[in-house]
């Protein structure tokens, strides 16, 4: 009984420290800005959700066929994430500079304005308003979507694999069920307080200057690209991938 206790124990802590590696932090931080705290929350455990699968579809055939997975496997998984992390950095700079587009295009029609009629200007807001509308479950869709996505991507690599590979010394397969359980509540709740963390900052530093979101986004942007590139280069070069 202390020797299950002590894997299942084990399996919890992986799990947090799992949840605060360096490309998982800075790959939520693309996706994580929420003001509300509960929104930064839900993006934690969706994120550990997903996660949690990918690691559950290795999980198990280790448990239960001793698979052994490829270190060249390995090596390609954690070279994704690399690139997932570029494009997930250009996406919040396109972000970003649709932001500033909308701010320099709202600040023209605040000068323009005089030159619309009462009438014309009501049919735009009515057509702008309708396109809003149809949009707002499309983008609600692709909020929840992708936390999961960046989950799921991350499900093997770096330290998971350790992690996973744990299991196969494990001889119990009812216990090795539940040490993989515990690990995936650890990166859950590990994640969940990392996302919160980050949506009360964000949610604090908006009260006081209302303009430092878009920066706060292109910031995170930049950051996951520079680290992309380089988890790049340190897999496919230095690690062996690509020899």
């Amino acid at each position: 009984m202390p020797i299950s206790i002590s894997i299942l124990t084990l399996g919890f802590f992986l799990g947090l420290r799992h949840a605060t590696d360096a490309d998982h932090v800075v790959a939520i931080t693309t996706v994580s800005r929420k003001e509300s705290i509960k929104g930064s929350a839900l993006i934690g455990i969706l994120w550990g959700i997903g996660h949690s699968i990918t690691v559950t579809l290795v999980g198990i055939p280790i448990i239960f066929f001793a698979l052994k997975i490829p270190p060249k496997i390995l090596l390609t998984l954690e070279f994704s994430v690399g690139v997932m992390l570029v494009i997930l950095g250009l996406a919040n700079l396109y972000s970003f500079c649709r932001q500033i587009e909308k701010t320099l295009t709202t600040i023209f029609h605040k000068h323009t304005h005089s030159h619309f009629n009462i009438k014309d200007h009501s049919h735009l807001h009515i057509h702008l308003k309708s396109k809003i509308n149809n949009k707002i479950h499309h983008l609600s869709f692709l909020q929840m979507a992708k936390p999961i996505f960046i989950g799921l991507m991350h499900g093997l690599a770096g330290s998971t694999a350790i992690a996973v590979l744990i299991l196969a010394t494990i001889n119990n397969n009812l216990l090795a069920i539940f040490y993989l359980a515990i690990f995936h509540i650890g990166v859950i709740i590990g994640m969940m307080i990392i996302t919160t963390i980050l949506g009360a900052s964000i949610k604090m530093a908006n009260q006081k200057i209302a303009f430092v979101h878009k920066y706060l986004v292109a910031g995170s942007g930049i950051l996951s690209i520079v680290f992309g590139l380089y988890i790049s280069y340190q897999i496919g070069f230095v690690d062996g991938l690509f020899k």
